[in-house]
């Protein structure tokens, strides 16, 4: 979970990360060697809503205690929509951006390059005095051959644009920034990049979701024409006015290099052909050293860069990897049908607080040897050719089995049909409940979470909570279900509910809130009818608030904090309709579902109404609905003496192996049910026809 704490002077507020207080569409963007952004959306019932401040107003973004975004609000937007929401719009910048408050004045450099950079850092905290801003240096370990740094400070720079024009972007030191936010303050580093490799696996069919590489070979050439700085005037025509009207050659390699201007590159030429081009290096004077610059120049042109663009989804959040994506870590991208198995670094990545499995990778350039490139190329098309080859077999072995089983098909379609058909308008289900998530081996709730005043809900008005709050830590899950039979009535976005959905059923108005980070995470429209049990919404926060009124839902508004009977405790119409739903061990006017739904309570499963109707055209298919039924075809359980019986006509032995203590009836459907959900894989083990329990037994007696 995420946790976003605002700064004003000696007050700290945690707009993100609580029960009341969560933010919209909030992503930080990191880069590396650049300062990071923050954007989100604010509502008024936030408790940030007025204390944000432009520059003023520090931020800090946390996850289990590790900063992920500390800086400053640069921009505050107001905003509202023709529905009459009001909103801001917020935008931060990360505490590298503080470099920019620091202006130098013009100054020749010539000194070691760790020390101009210990230089910059001092002069910057002198400038800023605000101890916020300032930077403490962790590591300052780049340099060059000569460990040495010569040029010019420009007037009026600021010490953020003077790094990158004299370190990051200089060619003989290069680097890279980066700063480690701590308790005691930012610490600044300038390094090389330390070649740290995350544990995460990028793969095609297990995470990554899309990858194209983009060979970039525009600018190679086998034939350059170097030029360094621009020639000094002699000093006796620096006067004439003839020598200002023209422009001023620069150095070239001429002199040092039997009279041409250039140089080649023979195996580049074999490979491209005379593809010429130039390269200026402004502070070489001297033709040899620009000989021996370009020399080495050239060299590079035998390797190309590709440009990735990788979509991939990251699971630590899911549990499924021990880190996330960190920006400038490589990892391990793995994609065979392109010809892709090599560590990339993420140079970018976006964090999505609210969706972190939507999370945007930004890959850095590889280098790769020119003569690689048609290689890559070839194997890349025999590895498609294959694959098309693979998925013609495949689809042709999938268009057989369309049609050998295309007459089964026909057959469950229309015992479907009939068993839907038979369903009394009134089915039981109409009036049962349920958990909207699946229920945990124990129920717990914090005091907070309770309906009605509770301890740790002082923090409201009257103290008083008005539904009931299902955090995800308690109740696990993202997959939103609805708690009762209803219509979709109300669906919308509104302050302090966040989006949010009402249904109406049986008199009861049930609200979904709180849960939804977008409008497109609720599943659900008006005029929809639900059914308990199916899926209305994905939840993206850290919790789901059901509230539940037999009042008119906007009149009942207005006593949200008010403890006069409007708004019902849902725990205990729950867990009161879960009771009322247990005990059904008959068919009901021929339905098996209130009996289906009892046997699955009491062996502890959670099933959906999908389940429900695929177990009634088991039955269907396998007894009738007869549940003392006896096999009449013969095979070989009919010569053994052991036929298949009752409801979903189990061999004796089988249903033994099954069967729960007090409950060995073969010939009651409701203990050859409890045998059927006693089965580890009994969703599963479902096939009409041809059905079977293939799992362990989980039970010996009906579970406490």
């Amino acid at each position: 979970m995420y946790l976003v704490k605002i700064r004003n002077g000696d007050e700290t507020t945690v707009i993100h990360g609580t029960k009341n207080n969560t933010l919209g569409d909030a992503k930080v963007s990191m880069t590396v060697s650049a300062a990071s952004s923050f954007t989100f959306i604010i509502y008024p019932n936030n408790t940030g809503y007025f204390k944000l401040r432009e520059w003023t107003t520090y931020i800090d973004v946390t996850q289990s205690g590790k900063y992920i975004f500390r800086g400053r609000v640069i921009a505050v937007d107001p905003k509202h929509n023709e529905d009459g929401t009001f909103y801001k719009e917020i935008t931060c910048e990360s505490a590298m951006a503080y470099l920019n408050d620091s202006i130098l004045s013009w100054e020749k450099v010539d000194k070691k390059p760790a020390d101009f950079f210990v230089k910059l850092i001092n002069e910057h905290n002198k400038q800023v005095v605000d101890a916020e801003k300032q930077f403490k240096i962790a590591e300052n370990s780049v340099t060059n051959n000569t460990n040495n740094l010569y040029c010019y400070v420009e007037d009026g720079i600021s010490i953020l644009e003077e790094m990158k024009n004299d370190l990051l972007q200089n060619e003989d030191l290069g680097g890279e920034l980066s700063i480690d936010y701590r308790e005691d303050g930012n610490y600044i580093s300038w390094t090389r990049d330390k070649k740290v490799k995350g544990q995460q696996v990028i793969k095609l069919a297990k995470n990554l979701k899309t990858l194209s590489a983009k060979p970039d070979i525009s600018k190679i050439c086998s034939v350059l024409y170097p030029f360094g700085s621009t020639k000094e005037v002699p000093v006796d025509q620096k006067n004439d006015e003839k020598t200002n009207e023209v422009s001023t050659p620069r150095i070239n390699i001429s002199s040092v290099n039997n009279g041409k201007n250039y140089i080649e590159d023979p195996e580049l030429i074999k490979a491209i052909g005379r593809v010429s081009n130039t390269k200026t290096w402004e502070n070489i004077k001297e033709p040899k050293n620009l000989l021996a610059k370009a020399q080495e120049y050239l060299k590079t042109m035998r390797n190309y860069r590709v440009a990735y663009e990788l979509d991939a989804v990251d699971l630590q959040p899911l549990g499924l990897a021990v880190d996330s994506f960190e920006c400038g870590n490589y990892y391990h991208v793995i994609n065979p049908v392109i010809n892709v198995d090599e560590w990339l670094r993420l140079v970018g990545v976006t964090i999505n607080l609210n969706k972190p499995l939507e999370s945007i990778l930004t890959v850095g350039d590889q280098v790769k040897r020119l003569v690689d490139y048609s290689m890559d190329n070839i194997q890349t098309e025999r590895n498609l050719r294959r694959l098309a080859a693979e998925q013609q077999i495949l689809k042709h072995q999938n268009n057989m089995l369309i049609d050998e089983n295309n007459q089964l098909k026909q057959t469950i379609i229309k015992l479907w049909n009939d068993i839907l058909s038979k369903q009394e308008s009134n089915d039981s289900s109409g009036s049962a409940w349920n958990w909207p998530f699946k229920p945990p081996a124990t129920i717990r709730f914090d005091g907070a979470q309770l309906f009605g005043v509770n301890p740790g809900g002082e923090f409201r008005p009257n103290g008083f909570h008005d539904g009931l709050d299902f955090g995800s830590v308690n109740w696990p899950g993202s997959e939103v279900k609805a708690i009762h039979d209803g219509t979709v009535t109300l669906k919308g976005s509104m302050d302090g509910l966040g989006n949010y959905f009402v249904t109406n059923g049986d008199g009861f108005n049930i609200v979904y809130q709180e849960a939804f980070g977008s409008a497109s995470d609720i599943r659900v429209n008006i005029g929809d009818h639900v059914k308990v049990g199916d899926v209305v919404g994905i939840r993206t926060t850290d919790h789901l608030h059901v509230g539940v009124t037999k009042h008119d839902f906007n009149a009942a508004l207005g006593s949200s904090f008010s403890n006069n009977g409007t708004w019902l405790d849902p725990k205990k119409l729950i867990e009161d309709g879960l009771k009322n739903n247990m005990g059904t061990t008959q068919p009901v006017n021929g339905d098996w579902g209130p009996v289906i739904r009892n046997a699955a309570a009491k062996m502890k499963v959670n099933i959906s109404d999908n389940d429900v109707n695929r177990i009634k055209a088991l039955i269907a298919n396998e007894s009738g609905g007869n549940q003392t039924v006896t096999q009449q075809v013969w095979d070989q359980n009919m010569a053994a003496g052991t036929p298949a019986q009752g409801l979903l006509q189990y061999v004796p032995s089988t249903f033994n192996a099954y069967a729960v203590d007090g409950h060995k009836n073969i010939k009651s459907g409701f203990d050859q049910l409890l045998a059927f959900f006693n089965n580890s894989t009994w969703s599963s083990d479902i096939h009409i026809p041809g059905w079977g329990p293939n799992g362990s037994k989980r039970f010996d007696k009906i579970p406490a």
